[in-house]
């Protein structure tokens, strides 16, 4: 598998984009700003969008690639998410208001983009992968995925802080090659992290305990302003880990 970072950050500013992660060049988990930075042609060959959450910087890059595609040949775009997230999408982003319903352009028979529900623990196969979504715990509701291609696993936890469903269900797995995991605050900003159901780097490290795999840790979705307290004390606290911290523009190979 081929993942390329578009965007990692928990907010926007100079080089920052919010999450997207572009797999195999068809396939995106999540639609945050970094969709943006894709070219109209990479827009035109994404076929599927699975959705962690409803949360603007997950989704907003999706209005602007359904703009791009709009007229393109080929079959249309499927955004995948829970009913909670599919709801949103429909009823306060695609309605006409926000932004045109193009479930209905250019006809509601053959429309840019469809919408397919997804179930905590029950599998999606597209494009020769298999994406499985897993229950994690955020202010709204969420999902994680891990993504397998019959040779190797990686898990993203999209927005998460402290739970055991993720982690169970991750132990589950046979393997598990990469986990690209979101630590949004450094340990001293723990209220916060708590308010907003994110995790710290002293939550991931506890949480981390659970897991009985080891896989390479691709850290993603620090706040701005956050992210050299991030990345100066999370190596110290995930001894024996190897961690890596995602840029804009990484390819991750698996």
């Amino acid at each position: 598998m081929n993942i390329k970072v578009l965007g990692c950050n928990g907010g926007v500013g100079p080089g920052l984009r919010t999450t997207s992660f572009l797999v195999n060049g068809t396939m995106l988990l999540d639609a945050g700003t970094g969709v943006c930075d894709l070219s109209p042609a990479a827009m035109e060959a994404v076929r599927h969008i699975f959705f962690s959450h409803a949360h603007l910087d997950h989704v907003a890059g999706a209005a602007f690639l359904m703009d791009v595609v709009y007229d393109a040949e080929g079959s249309g775009v499927t955004l995948h998410g829970t009913d909670t997230t599919l709801d949103v999408l429909q009823n306060h982003l695609f309605n006409w208001a926000l932004w045109p319903d193009f479930s209905k352009l250019p006809s509601e028979e053959e429309p840019t983009m469809r919408f397919a529900r997804v179930e905590q623990g029950v599998p999606v196969d597209v494009d020769g992968l298999r994406l499985l979504p897993v229950a994690v715990q955020h202010t709204v509701p969420a999902v994680g995925y891990v993504v397998q291609d019959g040779r190797a696993t990686f898990a993203f936890s999209g927005d998460t802080a402290t739970n055991d469903s993720f982690w169970s269900a991750l132990n589950a797995l046979d393997q598990l090659d990469k986990l690209i995991i979101e630590v949004s605050f450094p340990a001293e900003e723990a209220e916060i992290g708590a308010i907003t159901r994110h995790y710290t780097s002293a939550t991931l490290a506890a949480d981390l305990e659970k897991l009985e795999h080891r896989p390479e840790l691709l850290i993603t979705h620090n706040k701005p302003g956050f992210e050299a307290k991030i990345q100066a004390e999370l190596p110290g606290l995930l001894k024996g880990w190897a961690v890596r911290f995602l840029q804009r523009g990484d390819i991750i190979s698996i």
